[in-house]
């Protein structure tokens, strides 16, 4: 499941159980319409629910398609989690995106928002 929510211009995405396809069809239209009223890049945290299981293969399919559609939307990407493989995931998939990403642990989720922050585009 994915939810997303701004506050004052920052995404808060929340990624719980495996990610599927169908989960994009409500996350899509929404991150569209919140990235289409500000120009620019705008800074995320990406928040890992400790049922995060990553993606069944048609969830990972539309993730990476999502990405590639919208390569100059994002600005800084914290990623939220408490599993080591969240953060090895972070680091492999970090060169594949142009943002800058970086992992953080839960008890540093305020340190993410402000890292998150201190790198948003202001054109």
């Amino acid at each position: 499941m994915l939810k997303i929510d701004e506050e004052n211009g920052l995404l808060w995405i929340r990624a719980s159980g495996q990610l599927e396809s169908s989960d994009y069809d409500d996350f899509v239209p929404r991150f569209e319409q919140l990235v289409g009223r500000k120009p620019g890049k705008l800074p995320m945290v990406i928040e890992l629910a400790p049922d995060f299981a990553g993606w069944d293969l048609p969830g990972l399919w539309r993730d990476l398609k999502f990405d590639a559609h919208h390569p100059d939307s994002f600005g800084r990407i914290a990623i939220v989690g408490d599993a080591k493989w969240e953060e090895w995931g972070t680091r492999l998939s970090d060169p594949l995106f142009r943002a800058e990403m970086k992992f953080f642990e839960p008890s540093q989720r305020q340190v993410a928002e402000n890292w998150a922050r201190s790198g948003e585009d202001t054109a």
